[in-house]
């Protein structure tokens, strides 16, 4: 049977996943490392023989997986496309600062797509400036995204995986 504090750290450890989850989507927010805080959560709430370390250490690879995919995947994609490190650097400080102004000002969801759009103008406008060609800036452009589609991609992956090891886990052992 199963205790009602058992119940709840369950459950908060699920509302905890569920959250990062979502942030799998979201480009500046580490989902996957969210989720591995809930089975953190979850293994000092319950002890760890309710999870298990092999299970832990999974989810933990998952984790490091995700976020080292989509790193590479974005930078990858640029260099693909033609952009150059100082745009990708410039791009992500012009998301990072217009992400926080327009979370602080309007909600987080405005300033994740206001980090989106400042990441992406960044580039854009790095790269015209660098090569003073439109075409040549947008190939630049379209090159990060598609690599920053295909990070999350593996992180929302990984995430996916994280969530039904975990379950299956937890299942297994009650």
């Amino acid at each position: 049977m199963v205790s009602p504090d058992q119940g709840l750290i369950f459950f908060i450890t699920l509302f905890i996943m569920m959250i990062g989850l979502i942030f799998t989507v979201v480009p500046p927010i580490p989902g996957t490392l969210i989720i591995w805080g809930g089975a953190i959560f979850y293994g000092l709430g319950l002890g760890w023989e309710q999870l298990g370390w092999l299970t832990f250490a999974g989810l933990t690879l998952l984790m490091v997986v995700g976020l080292v995919a989509d790193i590479l995947a974005g930078h990858f994609g640029a260099k693909l496309g033609g952009a150059s490190c100082l745009a990708v650097t410039v791009g992500a400080i012009l998301g990072f600062i217009l992400g926080i102004v327009f979370s602080l000002v309007g909600t987080p969801i405005l300033g994740c797509l206001a980090g989106l759009v400042g990441t992406v103008a960044g580039v854009l406008l790095v790269e015209w400036r660098r090569n003073g060609e439109w075409q040549t800036a947008i190939g630049a452009t379209k090159g990060y995204i598609a690599g920053t589609a295909v990070g999350i991609m593996a992180r929302v992956t990984s995430g996916l995986l994280m969530l039904v090891i975990f379950l299956s886990s937890v299942s297994m052992g009650s």
